[in-house]
Formats: structure tokens, C-alpha cells, sequence
């Protein structure tokens, strides 16, 4: 059943892969307690691979050119920000695969968090951007431009708004680095951002 109730709205971003990863990506994101509507911003190419979801928790947005990495994940967060009424964009990637439980966390971690300046949470986090003297659970990262991974970025609105207008986001020349640019981005306007360790 989707939760039209929710203080997430959800994204994912998929294109043709050597070995595809959509369908477990969406299965993995289920179970692990996100049951909003999942919006899914699909590369041409990609059903030559992979069936078609064809489930009432998925909605399709299919582009007719292809855009690379990051225009479709800006294309994806512009949409879940002016489409959506959520206080918090989720954006995942389409080989993302989730611990059981993790939507309970997010979801408490947002809530702790609504009157609190917030750039963005991951819920992944590489070895190199665990920050040094953290603890368990979330932590403010400070990598910027050396951010490793955007395979799940939730994002408050207010950032959202700010990251879509900033210089180095807008003007941002690669088709890739998302995760870069917008960890940099976050810095740059004082938005601090935080990873979920381990």
C-alpha cells in the first residue's frame, strides 16, 4: 500500500547497464520500508534490458533523449521538488541496495532534524568520507568535492531550492559527479550534510 501521508518523496534514476539492476534496486528499496511512490526517471534504452515495472507503487518518466547521469538526477529533483508536496526528497540510484529497516531510520532522522539547518543525509557513506571521531549512526561529512557516492541523497526542500540556483550546481559541465557537486554545492551556501555510519 503507498503512503500518500509521508514526509519523503521518492526518486529513482535508472539507464541501460552492462548488467541491470532496476528490478532488485526497487524490490530492496520496498523492503526496506519505503512505501511511497516511487518515481523512476528512465534513460532511453533501458527496457531493452529490464521489464517495465508494472505495479502501482512505481511511476514511470521516461525521457526521449538520453541525459547523463547528473541532468537526470537534477531533472529528478527539480520534479519531486515542484511536483511533489514532501518536506524531503529522496533521490536513489538504480543500484542501490538497502538494510532492512533503513526508511525507519531516515524517516526518524528527518523528523529529528525539521527545524535544523540540514544540506542533506545518506544513508551510505564510504570508508573515506566516515569522518574522523565519528560514532554510530548520522554524522556531519565534510568532504565536498571528495564525496564518494550518491546513491541515496534526501534532501530538504529549502536545500533543494538553494542547490538548484547555486553557481557550481547550474553551471556544473560534467554528465557525471553528483555526488561531488552537490556535497560541494552543500558547503558552499552552509547547508551541512551528514552520513549514516556504519
Amino acid at each position: 500500500e503507498i503512503n500518500e501521508n509521508t514526509t519523503l518523496a521518492v526518486a529513482m534514476t535508472t539507464a541501460p547497464r552492462s548488467t541491470p539492476t532496476l528490478p532488485r534496486a526497487l524490490s530492496s528499496l520496498h523492503r526496506a520500508g519505503f512505501n511511497e511512490l516511487v518515481h523512476v526517471f528512465v534513460e532511453p534504452g533501458t527496457w531493452n534490458q529490464v521489464p517495465r515495472p508494472n505495479d502501482a507503487r512505481t511511476t514511470l518518466h521516461e525521457h526521449p533523449v538520453t541525459l547523463g547521469c547528473f541532468d537526470n538526477w537534477k531533472y529528478a529533483l527539480l520534479y519531486l521538488l515542484t511536483q511533489t508536496p514532501a518536506p524531503w526528497l529522496l533521490i536513489v540510484q538504480d543500484d542501490t541496495i538497502w538494510t532492512p529497516g533503513s526508511a525507519d531510520i531516515l524517516r526518524t532522522e528527518t523528523r529529528s532534524r525539521k527545524t535544523l539547518r540540514t544540506g542533506f543525509l545518506s544513508p551510505y557513506v564510504t570508508a573515506s568520507d566516515v569522518p574522523p571521531g565519528s560514532v554510530e549512526g548520522w554524522n556531519e561529512c565534510r568532504s565536498g568535492w571528495n564525496l564518494c557516492g550518491a546513491l541515496a541523497l534526501c534532501i530538504p526542500r529549502d536545500a533543494a531550492r538553494e542547490l538548484l540556483q547555486h553557481p557550481r550546481f547550474v553551471s556544473h559541465p560534467e554528465r557525471q559527479q553528483v555526488d561531488a557537486v552537490v556535497a560541494a554545492s552543500m558547503l558552499d551556501f552552509g547547508g551541512p550534510s551528514y552520513v549514516h555510519v556504519p
